[in-house]
């Protein structure tokens, strides 16, 4: 079963933090490592993940300084150990088989690589409006 390394750049998301790693932590894929690259935060961002970390061994976390999301990504790669990578901004979260039905989908169509729909979503949680649409692509 290959590994999926998911890297999240993390810059001063204490209040969204927390539901992102949480939402890629509960995956029904179970390969998974997560990479919390902290970009020098300055509010609670890097004691949030780093507790978490020490809670579930699949979150690994990586400090430096502000760089940008650019250079946050690009140095989770550079750590990461997977055959798949994706990427998850901090104020994001997926539904819980997300990963699964990715790597189905790449084995099913061997691709590449995968994209998918997403929604915006307000503050109430409620679905404001589809962004992409994809039409048996």
């Amino acid at each position: 079963m290959e590994k999926v390394s998911i890297i999240v750049p993390a810059y001063n998301c204490e209040k969204t933090i927390k539901k992102c790693i949480n939402s890629i932590i509960n995956q029904t894929y179970p390969n998974i490592e997560v990479i919390v690259i902290n970009d020098g935060s300055t509010d609670n961002t890097k004691e949030y993940i780093e507790e978490m970390a020490l809670n579930d061994g699949k979150v690994k976390v990586y400090n430096k300084a502000n760089e940008g999301v650019s250079a946050s990504r690009n140095y989770g790669i550079d750590v990461s150990k997977g055959e798949f990578i994706m990427f998850l901004d901090a104020d994001d979260w997926i539904d819980e088989t997300t990963v699964e039905k990715l790597v189905y989908t790449i084995k099913k169509y061997n691709v590449d690589m995968v994209r998918y729909n997403y929604y915006v979503v307000n503050e109430e949680e409620k679905k404001c409006g589809r962004l992409y649409e994809l039409a048996n692509k």
